[in-house]
Parts: structure tokens; C-alpha cells; sequence
């Protein structure tokens, strides 16, 4: 059987197993408009997406959104283009408040060319009807981070959190919270500057999330007792300041390097992915559970067996309101080698034992390809939302719509 052939043999297999079905909205074809979407997407209240490519336009990143009409066909209109003094390489996906301003972080860029925070802002005014304002322009010193990688989360007070991969005293990266101020003013504080014994982690390219009660975890993908595997860590705000405590270092059969964030359940247990590690190498899908002693037990909830099953997931992961994850898998770089990617969904049992299944196993013949975003429901739960950096009609990439 023919390469081709065997593909769309195995797609519409996959398909009718996994009872979703697959649909484009957007191929990108690296025109001004933008190209090569890396980051997950964004809803708001009326059902529009926003996303952002690392390439397109006259830098290195533009920001977009589609628009859903009553027809049910998708609109694309490019919202902004940055400048490399404002940033450039915006891979990460963006953060919108209530009153629609969208957030993110650029990994080069700003005005010392190691990255920025940016906030976008709707404004009739201008004729682009956006408003850019750089918040933070990280520092080329060892006072300040840089190369933020992921997106910045959003606190009730409008403080935004977030961290660098690296930079800071030790050049491990730092935690760090930005708090709006009078206009467009935002003051940075340094939450924590990971140190220079390796046990306790560094080098964070993932996202933060935040508990009731303020309290904020994250995951580094060095450092660690595992000879730098990684690290789950939490950051509690005390009187002195915020302690750092580590709930869990990879050990290689665990798991290794956690580059995405972390999500919590109901029940306050943490979950996410290692890029690598495992069983096979290609990387798992953990639970981390508090214990009665104040440890968090871990527990792989899958091992990804082979690329052609998802491999190296990099994506924060999504709950569905049945408490079922979805996630993104690359799962093979480059052409497709041993695979293009998928989106999965993992069902737990009564048992808890968890069943992995494909959702869509992309194949570069039109419907994408390499899809390292994290997904997204609308608020129904019907439809999934997310992006694949390359494939599509032009091959530079795509938006997608998954109905599971």
C-alpha cells in the first residue's frame, strides 16, 4: 500500500474509532497575515478565537483572531503586527480579561532583545482598532529574567504571573509578577530566582497556575534530584516573601523535562506532561496527589508508547466537564518522521485506571501538522480548538476544530 494511501486509511480509521470528526478553519500561508502558529488558542464570551504566529508580517509575530458568523463560516482578520522593538517569536498562547484585552509574552524581542510582556488592547481610535503597549521589557542583566516561553496568568486584582527560562542571579530563570500601576505604568517583583544548586530546579518554559488561595505551581524542566530531569515546584506567599517547596523531581522512568503547565482538578490534584522519559523514552502523562503528610504522591496516568501514538507532548492539558483530558502529542519533528502528531483524550475508569484514545492523527495531507498547543472548548463542550505549526493547503500551519 501506498504512503499516501496508507495515511488517509489510518486517518479515517482513527476517526471512526475515536467518533470525532476533524475540520480546518484556517491554513496560514505566511503572508502578512502571519504564519506557523505555535501557541494554543483563546475564546472569549462570544465564541471568537485569538491566536498567535511566529512568523508573517513585517517581524517575527502578528496576533489574530477568527470570528464565527451566523452562517457558521469563520472570518480571519489579523489584529496586530509587532514590531521587534515591542517582540518578536510570540509562540505562547494569549490571556484575555473581562474587559477584552489580550496578554502575552514574546520570547525575543523588546527593547534589550531577550523578551517582553504586552498587553493589546481594543481601541476604536487607532485605525488597526487595537492598541499595543509593551508592560515589561526584560533586562539583559542579572537583575531581571529573560526568554519568557509561555503565556502570563491573570490574578483578580489584574496582576499578571509568569516565568522565564532564563536569566536571573543564577541563570536558571525567575518567577515573576507584574502589577498594574497608574496608566500604563506595570511594576515587576522578582517572585523567585530559582538558585544555583541544581536540586532545586530551573530552566522553566511552563506556564504557572494559581490555588484559592493565591498560592502558585509550576513545572522546570532542569534541576531536580534526577541529575536535572526537572521539577514540579509551588510557591507560597508568606509574610517573608514567597517559599519555594519542591512536590516532585523526575527521575527518567517518572518522566523527564516538563515543559508545559499544569492544571488542577476539583479535588486540588495536580496534572501535566514530561516532554520525555517514561518507559519508552517519549514522554508521560502525570497525576500528582497531595498526601495526608503533606507529599504529593505521583502517579503515570499514560506512557507514550511510540511516536506514531503521540510522542514529546510539550501542551498544557484540558478538562472536559465529564473530567476527561485532551491534550497535543508532535509526536516526530522535521517531515513527519514516525509521525505527525495527534490530539488525544485520556477517560478515567473505576478502576483509575486511565484509556488513552486518538482523536485525530494528523497526517500533512491538508489538515496540519506538529500540533504543540494546547486545546481548547467552547463553552458548550462541543467543539475542541487548537493549532498545528505546519501543514495545511500551504503548509505553514493551521487552525483547527475537532467535534469529539
Amino acid at each position: 500500500m501506498k504512503r499516501g494511501l496508507l495515511a488517509a486509511v489510518l486517518l479515517i480509521a482513527n476517526s471512526a474509532y475515536a467518533g470525532s470528526t476533524f475540520k480546518v478553519l484556517r491554513s496560514f500561508h505566511c503572508d502578512p497575515s502571519g504564519c506557523g502558529p505555535t501557541g494554543g488558542l483563546v475564546l472569549d464570551d462570544e465564541g471568537n478565537l485569538y491566536g498567535t504566529t511566529g512568523g508573517g508580517g513585517d517581524a517575527d509575530a502578528t496576533i489574530f483572531r477568527l470570528s464565527l458568523s451566523s452562517g457558521g463560516r469563520w472570518t480571519y482578520d489579523l489584529l496586530y503586527t509587532l514590531t521587534i522593538k515591542q517582540g518578536s517569536a510570540v509562540e505562547p498562547s494569549l490571556t484575555l480579561d473581562s474587559a477584552g484585552n489580550l496578554y502575552g509574552t514574546s520570547i525575543n524581542g523588546g527593547t534589550h532583545d531577550v523578551g517582553s510582556v504586552f498587553e493589546l488592547s481594543p481601541d476604536p481610535t487607532t485605525p488597526e482598532g487595537w492598541t499595543l503597549n509593551v508592560l515589561h521589557s526584560f533586562l539583559n542583566s542579572h537583575q531581571d529574567g529573560s526568554g519568557p516561553w509561555d503565556k502570563v496568568i491573570l490574578d483578580k486584582a489584574g496582576s499578571l504571573y509568569g516565568t522565564t527560562r532564563e536569566g536571573g542571579t543564577n541563570g536558571g530563570g525567575i518567577v515573576f509578577k507584574l502589577a498594574p500601576g497608574t496608566g500604563a505604568s506595570w511594576t515587576e517583583t522578582i517572585l523567585h530566582d530559582f538558585p544555583a544548586t541544581p536540586r532545586d530546579g530551573g530552566l522553566s518554559y511552563a506556564e504557572l497556575v494559581q490555588d484559592r488561595l493565591g498560592d502558585l505551581y509550576g513545572a522546570t524542566s532542569g534541576g531536580g534530584t534526577g541529575n536535572g530531569k526537572g521539577t514540579v515546584f509551588k510557591l507560597t506567599h508568606t509574610a517573608s516573601g514567597w517559599k519555594e517547596t519542591l512536590l516532585h523531581s523526575f527521575q527518567g522512568p517518572d518522566g523527564s523535562q516538563p515543559i508545559a503547565g499544569l492544571i488542577f482538578d476539583a479535588k486540588g490534584n495536580l496534572y501535566g506532561t514530561t516532554q520525555v522519559g517514561g518507559a519508552n523514552g517519549e514522554g508521560t502523562v502525570f497525576e500528582l496527589t497531595p498526601t495526608a503528610d503533606g507529599r504529593w504522591k505521583h502517579t503515570i496516568l499514560y506512557d507514550f508508547p511510540q511516536f506514531r501514538n503521540g510522542g514529546g507532548p510539550v501542551s498544557t492539558l484540558a478538562f472536559d466537564k465529564a473530567g476527561n483530558l485532551y491534550g497535543t502529542a508532535a509526536g516526530g519533528m522535521g517531515p513527519c518522521s514516525g509521525g505527525c502528531g495527534v490530539v488525544y483524550k485520556l477517560t478515567p475508569g473505576t478502576d483509575g485506571k486511565w484509556t488513552y484514545s486518538v482523536l485525530h492523527r494528523f497526517t500533512d495531507k491538508g489538515d496540519g501538522a506538529e500540533p504543540n498547543g494546547a486545546v481548547v472548548f467552547d463553552k458548550t463542550g462541543t467543539h475542541l480548538y487548537g493549532t498545528a505549526i505546519f501543514g495545511g493547503t500551504y503548509n505553514q500551519g493551521v487552525v483547527y476544530e475537532i467535534t469529539p
